[in-house]
């Protein structure tokens, strides 16, 4: 054997060794475990509900790509891990999350989920979309029929026989998707919304269509209750895609919607600091430096109270104003007349606008794209088969 092929050898050694280790890492997550706060799933870090969880089922599907109506299977997407979680309260199953995770990075991205695309469902926002970045939530009920299946399928309605607990026929669901060019969590919070304190059924499916629900002020509560919860998720999953989800714990969904989002992330933000002084990796001076900081950014947000929005828009309006203000008074003082250069100064605006669309435009289509960029990104779907399109 010569030099280069015993290299080779050895590489691929090297690499079977690790993939080896990591498949042990990951399995240590099997079923009849019990989880709190955050579940580890292909090393990535999901946080959950209050509560305990117990792992129903942990299995590995195929991915399969889907272009213009043909589906065809996709080995390098590589496996992806599923894992399933039930908690129940009062006798019932309060909670089913199911969770879909990469177990082998993959380099060209893994996209958004299709129903972050819909626009019939209660809440569908993208808090930012890239040709291989993506984060996105949704929210939407879930009747139980013969077209849709119960969330969980048999695993959880095992796990509802032996704990004989009681199965809605009828949930809200709040799913999340967060990817980058490597890695995707696919996330699924199934809740049965007498959980949260509003009795439902499959035959009572029609009061909570979207379309409808303002209708009903208790469900309505209930849906805006789970809505702010998912936003709240959304950071902590960020983290987690990269394991470095440092909050312990999670607060409930019931009466999240009175929870303010910056309340949340400073009261997060205080929860870090508590460990990192606990854990002797800060002293007391800085630890003390940084809540002062934090208590200050609240002063500071109640004062003012602008979002960022407000605060974009009035900077590209003034700067307008500055600007244009400066090219009249340089326009006049060559021309020496006001009215020319007024007409000046807008045929400045008019020509600087196109100029700059068509050299975006010329970048685009002249020079074209190359193969690191994308418009927007794949839609990949999670479950038994996976399935994505893409133009």
């Amino acid at each position: 054997m010569n030099r280069s092929s015993r290299a080779v050898s050895t590489l691929l050694g090297a690499i079977v060794v690790s993939v080896l280790a990591f498949a042990g890492t990951v399995q240590a997550q099997t079923v009849g475990t019990v989880v709190k706060d955050i579940v580890d799933v292909a090393g990535k870090q999901v946080p959950l509900p209050p509560g305990d969880f117990t792992v129903l089922a942990v299995d590995s599907v195929s991915a399969r790509i889907k272009k213009s109506g043909t589906e065809t299977e996709r080995l390098d997407l590589g496996p992806v891990r599923l894992v399933v979680l039930g908690q129940i309260k009062d006798g019932r199953i309060a909670n089913v999350v199911q969770i879909g995770a990469n177990l082998i990075p993959y380099h060209d991205g893994w996209g958004m989920t299709e129903d972050c695309t819909r626009s019939d469902l209660y809440a569908a926002v993208t808090q930012y979309k890239s040709g291989w970045d993506v984060s996105c939530l949704y929210l939407k009920p879930q009747a139980i029929n013969g077209e849709t299946a119960a969330p969980g399928g048999e695993a959880m309605a095992q796990f509802a026989r032996t704990s004989n607990a009681s199965v809605s026929n009828f949930w809200l669901v709040a799913g999340l998707r967060i990817a980058n060019r490597r890695d995707v969590i696919d996330v699924q919070y199934h809740v049965d919304p007498s959980s949260l304190g509003v009795t439902a059924s499959a035959a009572e499916a029609a009061s909570w269509a979207p379309a409808v629900i303002e209708q009903h002020p208790s469900r309505l509560a209930v849906v805006k209750d789970l809505a702010a919860w998912a936003g709240l998720m959304a950071e902590p999953l960020d983290q987690g895609l990269n394991h470095r989800l440092t909050a312990t714990s999670f607060p409930d969904m019931r009466n999240a919607a009175a929870v303010a989002p910056d309340e949340a992330r400073r009261a997060a933000q205080m929860a870090s600091l508590d460990k990192l002084r606990d854990a002797k990796a800060i002293d007391d001076a800085e630890y003390q430096r940084q809540m002062a900081i934090i208590a200050a950014s609240a002063t500071a947000v109640a004062a003012g109270d602008w979002t960022y929005a407000q605060v974009a828009g009035w900077k590209a309006f003034t700067y307008r104003v500055v600007v244009t203000t400066i090219n009249a008074g340089i326009d006049y003082m060559f021309i020496g007349r006001p009215f020319a250069a007024g007409v000046l100064v807008i045929l400045q605006v008019v020509v600087n606008t196109t100029k700059f669309f068509f050299h975006e435009m010329m970048w685009q289509e002249m020079l074209g794209i190359g193969p690191l960029q994308r418009d927007g990104p794949n839609i990949i779907e999670f479950g038994r088969i996976i399935t994505a399109s893409s133009g």
